[in-house]
């Protein structure tokens, strides 16, 4: 397809030969296709890349959470582990995230997203199914750290690859949408996990054995459809199931498709993108990519506790194994509602600040309730523990958005992605060690350990908004901000010209 390569930008692209006219994007028409195209091509991609995407993050956090519904079992007793140990495994997980997160998705630069995204989601299903046959404790350890590894990567490497298929002014409530897979999957997870370990010893075979066997079949299954399924790059629309004899997208379409976003954002590129280490090292030490970081890590942290121990709180209030993990999808399904109505509040507003900051004060209050409760009824209790689930990710998601608009150029955008990325499974190295065994069954250190990470998240939120108001107003008042540039080697008129928009933070 010609349009695979129609588009190569940078924010320092060479000319060649050729020179390049220069077309300022901010005061010049130049899309060639009516509204209503471009929302029926807008359309087809959401409701293809986008399930198929999050269909793939759901089994990776059904993978990844299931450990909290068979920590309602007799996985404990069977391994011979306490609470203690199993958070040493939880933070081995997270750690193996970390250490190949930025590397994955440098792979997957050269790889591209179907194949690599596709065989990290097979390796980890292998690897989830065959935890099923732990007998001891180094089993348990080595199994966590190899799905951490095999993990490494996916995420960043997703929205990275969603980036390049969306404007910005669509992006939040996108990856909202994309995260509903995680959120999703935490509410589910409990469902399904009470269903599997209703089934108690069958044959012979623990619950939470069988818990692991058919959720890593799951995943495997959605391996599988994810290699075939998904279209290789925006331009092209072949699957591999269609073995290039057809394509989700027409030709007119492919071409919208890759225009409007380069359009959107000169810098933004489809194809052949190479991340050196100066690009990796410029971004590492970006303060305002590091703020970002920050507020997922300290907004994260009391997530991945409470999510982990959540079922165990409730059924320490009384209620039986099952129920238990079924009343612990509430405050996911809260979450996911949530979650997208503030994506979409983002994409219509163009700010971020007051979503994330609303977020953060709910969290606040949450958490404030939670460390009370301890003196309430069973039921108030319960309720205090849904409303704090309820913050399932909801910072940090709509952290994610927010960082993937402000970056100035793909590799930068590759890079913080991983990064971002990376905090939130730090942070997830941090969160299980929060519940502690002295501390039950009132957890009272913990809750307020959460309570004092909300206070910090939420003045986070307000400096990095404040930051990014003025310096607009800085640029603004230069009237000579920086410009983003790239260079389209194919226009409607057959010229070659460059794509020149100023630049413009988002708060």
């Amino acid at each position: 397809m010609v349009l695979d390569n129609a588009f190569d930008t940078d924010v320092k692209v060479p000319h060649g030969d050729e020179e390049a006219a220069p077309v300022n994007v901010d005061e010049s028409t130049v899309a060639d296709w009516t509204e209503a195209e471009e929302r029926a091509v807008k359309r087809k991609i959401d409701f293809i890349v986008l399930p198929i995407l999050g269909l793939a993050f759901f089994a990776l956090q059904v993978d990844r959470g299931n450990i909290s519904n068979a920590l309602t079992s007799t996985i404990t007793q069977d391994l011979g582990v306490n609470t203690n140990q199993i958070n040493v495994g939880g933070s081995l997980l997270s750690a193996g995230i970390v250490l190949l997160e930025i590397p994955s998705n440098i792979l997957l630069q050269r790889v591209g997203p179907q194949r690599w995204l596709s065989g990290q989601i097979i390796a980890w299903g292998l690897v989830a199914t065959f935890q099923n046959f732990i007998t001891n404790y180094g089993g348990f350890l080595a199994t966590r750290l190899l799905l951490g590894l095999c993990e490494a990567g996916f995420i960043p490497g997703a929205l990275y690859t969603m980036s390049t298929w969306y404007k910005k002014s669509e992006s939040s409530l996108r990856i909202s949408i994309f995260f509903l897979g995680n959120l999703l999957a935490s509410a589910t997870t409990s469902l399904i996990g009470a269903g599997i370990l209703s089934m108690g010893d069958r044959y012979g075979v623990a619950g939470w054995r069988w818990l692991f066997i058919v959720e890593g079949a799951i995943t495997i299954g959605v391996g599988i459809i994810f290699i075939l399924l998904l279209p290789p790059s925006v331009g092209n629309g072949s699957p591999l199931i269609s073995f290039g004899r057809w394509s989700y997208f027409s030709r007119r379409e492919s071409y919208i498709m890759v225009r409007r976003v380069l359009l959107d954002d000169p810098a933004k590129t489809t194809n052949h993108l190479r991340i050196s280490r100066s690009d990796v090292w410029t971004t590492v030490k970006n303060p305002r990519i590091l703020m970002h970081i920050l507020i997922t890590l300290t907004g994260t942290i009391s997530v991945n506790a409470i999510n982990t121990y959540g079922p165990s709180v409730i059924k320490s209030l009384g209620y039986g194994t099952v129920r238990a993990n079924a009343m612990a999808s509430v405050g996911a399904f809260i979450s996911a509602i949530l979650i997208v109505i503030l994506g979409w509040l983002c994409d219509v507003t163009k700010r971020r600040t007051p979503a994330l900051l609303f977020a953060a004060l709910w969290s606040l209050i949450a958490f404030a309730c939670l460390r009370e409760a301890s003196k309430w009824s069973a039921g108030r209790k319960y309720a205090a523990v849904v409303f704090s689930m309820a913050t399932n990710s909801t910072i940090h998601i709509l952290n994610v958005g927010w960082l993937s608009v402000n970056c100035q150029h793909p590799q930068e955008r590759s890079v913080a992605m991983a990064m971002i990325i990376m905090g939130a499974n730090a942070a997830g190295i941090a969160g299980s060690q929060v519940f502690r065994t002295p501390d039950a069954p009132l957890y009272v250190n913990a809750f307020t350990a959460c309570l004092a990470l909300s206070a910090v998240v939420v003045l986070e939120i307000i400096g990095l908004g404040v930051w990014y108001f003025f310096s607009n107003k800085r640029l603004d008042k230069q009237g000579d901000g920086p410009v983003v540039t790239g260079v389209t080697e194919e226009t409607p008129d057959g010229q070659k010209v460059e794509l020149i928009r100023k630049w413009r933070w988002t708060w």
